[in-house]
């Protein structure tokens, strides 16, 4: 099968087309898909049309099926899966959300930082989509440690971070969360890519909690340097989604957001991760 890769923005990105994700792949396919990937950081077929088990078959390829994290009591039980979650504001005819992140925006974030074996890569199936809003945001992280200055990558080198999240919090008004009651768990900063041994920050406003070893005062300072450059928009991809597009990110190097959409329109997506066989390694 012979594919077709269109650069999406100079930052990160890029259309894979001449692929039906309906069918098998062969090695060949897969590999040329995984170097566009790891050149491209993420990566879109349009008008797909995926079942469930069309999605995990397609990660798969890539690696193991991520476990959902989210607590079944935070789970509609009409609607609870293990590998699949569902981004969605549709309700179900006993007017509760039939998936999670119903609405808004939020903030910038890598999936699961908090958990010990983060996983490697996110993918998002787009079932129903908002004539406007509603769309993802990668932040290249590659692109973001370039950017900090000689003194302040001597300052991160060898640093860890603490990373936390309540599920559902889609928008973070608060300085810390309750690690009694939340997973959390400290990952390096800078932290080195295990495929392309490239160098990427992996702090976020959504889950980072503090630096270690730094005091208050030097940790506000150093993450709003560091947020303020994962927010430049030369460094920043938008996807505007449309029905039938397959996503896959790479959460080791890429931060994501969603920008707000109008509440009466429907948004559906479905979401499978991959977890990552290689340990988090400090650069």
């Amino acid at each position: 099968m012979s594919i077709t890769v269109t650069k999406l923005s100079p930052a990160c990105g890029a259309e894979i087309s001449g692929v039906d994700l309906r069918e098998e792949l062969d090695a060949e396919t897969v590999a040329a898909i995984r170097a566009a990937w790891m050149e491209n950081l993420v990566i879109c077929f349009r008008g797909q049309d995926l079942r469930p088990d069309d999605q995990k078959r397609v990660c798969g390829y890539f690696g193991q099926i991520g476990a959902y994290n989210r607590p079944k009591e935070r789970q509609n039980p009409d609607h609870a899966s293990d590998t699949i979650m569902l981004v969605s504001n549709v309700k179900d005819d006993k007017g509760r959300h039939i998936g999670a992140h119903p609405d808004g925006e939020m903030m910038w974030h890598t999936d699961t930082a908090y958990a010990a074996h983060p996983h490697m890569a996110t993918t998002l199936f787009g079932v129903e989509v908002p004539d406007t809003g509603g769309n993802t945001l990668f932040s290249n992280q590659y692109l973001v440690y370039d950017a900090l200055s000689d003194a302040l990558k001597q300052k991160l080198a060898g640093k860890m971070a603490i990373n936390a999240y309540e599920f559902g919090t889609t928008v973070k008004t608060f300085a810390h969360y309750d690690r009694s009651k939340v997973p959390h768990h400290a990952h390096p900063v800078l932290r080195r890519h295990p495929e392309t041994g490239r160098t990427t920050v992996y702090v976020c406003e959504l889950m980072t909690e503090e630096i270690v070893g730094l005091s208050p005062e030097e940790n506000e300072a150093v993450l709003s340097e560091i947020y303020a450059l994962q927010r430049r928009p030369d460094f920043i991809y938008a996807h505007n989604w449309q029905v039938g597009d397959f996503v896959m990110w790479d959460n080791r190097c890429l931060l994501h957001a969603r920008t707000d959409f109008p509440r009466e329109q429907r948004r559906l997506l479905r979401r499978v991760t991959i977890e990552d066989a290689a340990e988090v390694m400090a650069a």
